[in-house]
């Protein structure tokens, strides 16, 4: 089936796209396989931050075009990503518990758990009690803030591409909170837990302009893998640019973006996708129809 795809693919871009490309991507799929979508995590980790992208905060684009002596480089800005995401503020808000599915600080026990009542089972079994009346000392536990006070209380994020549940900026006490939860899921589902909110958006009109110019993979740093395809895309004279991954891909990760307005661009585009390199564009556009 990959064959099939790959060749009807090449049919459709051979006078653009050149095989030394097809060639980096045999070569370097192994690589490329590694890089995939956050999985499920009652941390972080599990949730790509748009509104943390440094392209959206004023952050620039490295732009690769062949010239006489090689591909030149210019970094310029790209203004039309700075309004990708909108913020609002709620200092009222308040939740059911279980609304609450991912954690900021944890002891790093959260990252390998994908909701917090696995995570209470399995690490910290021994605060899980069989009676209502356990969870609100858990709650109260002094390494949770909810009632520290404005500026100093726990708050909540939401993000409009995870379209259910919350994410508690805590400062510790993950085990007491994970052990209130599952305790609540059982006696009190109800429970509300009031905490200031900041929700974040994305903007379909900016993501549509983004989009619109350009295809968005996601590589690894890998030293290697990058020089070997800057020498390809020289010899083939096929522009390209990089810029920096969103949170939490942002360390040892970087974006490469194909223009759309470049038909050999678009035929390295279908050639990456053919060999499964992680289509940022493509998980951008479906995150931003789900406002």
């Amino acid at each position: 089936m990959l064959a099939t795809t790959l060749l009807i693919r090449w049919l459709r871009h051979a006078c653009w796209a050149s095989p030394a490309v097809v060639q980096h991507a045999i070569e370097f799929s192994h690589l490329a396989a590694q890089v995939t979508l956050p999985a499920a995590s009652t941390s972080e980790l599990g949730i790509i931050q748009w509104h943390r992208w440094p392209l959206c905060l004023g952050g620039d684009i490295a732009y690769w075009r062949p010239g006489r002596t090689g591909l030149q480089c210019q970094r310029l800005p790209y203004p039309a990503a700075a309004g990708l995401t909108t913020t609002t503020y709620d200092d009222n808000f308040s939740c059911s518990i279980r609304g609450i599915i991912s954690l900021a600080s944890g002891k790093g026990d959260l990252v390998g758990y994908a909701t917090l009542d696995s995570c209470a089972i399995g690490e910290c079994r021994e605060l899980v009690h069989n009676n209502r009346a356990s969870i609100e000392p858990l709650l109260n536990w002094h390494e949770l803030r909810f009632h520290g006070g404005a500026g100093t209380e726990e708050s909540m994020e939401g993000f409009s591409w995870r379209p259910w549940g919350y994410h508690l900026n805590n400062q510790g006490g993950a085990h007491h909170f994970a052990a209130a939860c599952l305790i609540a899921g059982f006696f009190d589902p109800e429970l509300r837990i009031k905490a200031p909110l900041t929700r974040h958006e994305l903007n379909t009109e900016v993501a549509h302009v983004i989009l619109s110019a350009f295809d968005i993979f996601c590589e690894p740093e890998h030293h290697t893998m990058n020089e070997a395809f800057m020498k390809r895309m020289e010899a083939a004279q096929i522009p390209f640019a990089i810029c920096s991954a969103p949170p939490p891909r942002q360390d040892g990760h970087h974006l490469l973006l194909l223009s759309c307005e470049n038909s050999k661009a678009m035929g390295v585009a279908d050639i990456f996708r053919a060999y499964g390199l992680l289509d940022v564009g493509d998980l951008l556009r479906k995150q931003a129809k789900q406002q």
